[in-house]
Order: structure tokens, then C-alpha cells, then sequence
């Protein structure tokens, strides 16, 4: 649980690292799952989720360890079966943190996922869990970044 009492919301990233042992940081993400001991203290919501499935699913990203979709069903399964994990509903005020997020983007820059989980997290009032550095860029945001 964060400070504040909230589910950590995980980014794609760290899902994929608790899921694929053999991610290069399998063991960092699973170093930080332990130190979430509350029940529903790991927020996924269903963005994370599809991107999850469709990277761990798909054979030019995943080479020999890529999934069958019914693969990936068993270990989500297994995984929520543990009380620390819970699916995150989208926040009441998610659009308007959304569009705050996005609506200062220069042209040309691409509105991501990443804009969309940043907007997620702070409208849930969540802390954001990732590996991605890129993520220091938003501002006001209660990010717990896994990277060295």
C-alpha cells in the first residue's frame, strides 16, 4: 500500500516483469511485490492488462518464450488469485486528468498509453510503479520508479 493508502497502479512493465521469469528485471519486480503485504495493495487496470496480453502473446516481441492466449489466462489467474493483486476501475475524473495530461502536447508528439496511465494514477490519487524513467517527465505525479 503507498503512503496514502492507495493501490500501487503497475505499469505494463513491471506486470510483464512479475509475469515472464524471465524478464531482465524479474527479480527487481519481484523484490518490490514483497514488500506489498496488504490485500489489494497492486492496482491493474485494463489497459496494463490488454498490453500485457498482447506483448507476452505476440512472437516477434516474445521469441521462444511467447505465450498462448490461454497461457497467459492461467498465469493472470494464478496471479489475481492472490490477494495483493486487483483490477482498478477507470477513476471518475480520469478524462479530465487525461486531458490535462495531454492537451499541453506539442505537435508531432504522440498521445501514449503512458499519458493515459500517468492521468489514471493521479485521478485514482495512485502511485504509479514502473521501470520507465520517462515517466519523471509528469509533473504533480506519485511515482515509484523500479529503476536503478
Amino acid at each position: 500500500m503507498t503512503a496514502g493508502g492507495m493501490a500501487a497502479l503497475v505499469d505494463v512493465n513491471v506486470l510483464i516483469a512479475l509475469f515472464h521469469r524471465r524478464h531482465r528485471h524479474c527479480a527487481r519486480a519481484a523484490v518490490w511485490l514483497e514488500t506489498q503485504n496488504s490485500p489489494a495493495s497492486v492496482a491493474i487496470c485494463r489497459v496494463v492488462q490488454m498490453c500485457a496480453l498482447r506483448i507476452l502473446t505476440t512472437a516477434a516481441v516474445m521469441r521462444d518464450d511467447v505465450l498462448t492466449a490461454a497461457e497467459f489466462w492461467r498465469g493472470w489467474d494464478r496471479m489475481m488469485s492472490d490477494d495483493r493483486f486487483v483490477m482498478a476501475s477507470e477513476p471518475p475524473q480520469l478524462e479530465i486528468a487525461w486531458r490535462a495530461v495531454t492537451e499541453p502536447l506539442p505537435k508531432g508528439r504522440i498521445a501514449e498509453t503512458d499519458t493515459y496511465l500517468a492521468a489514471f494514477a493521479a485521478a485514482a490519487d495512485h502511485t504509479l510503479v514502473t521501470f520507465d524513467r520517462g515517466f519523471r517527465n509528469f509533473r504533480g505525479l506519485d511515482l515509484e520508479l523500479l529503476s536503478d
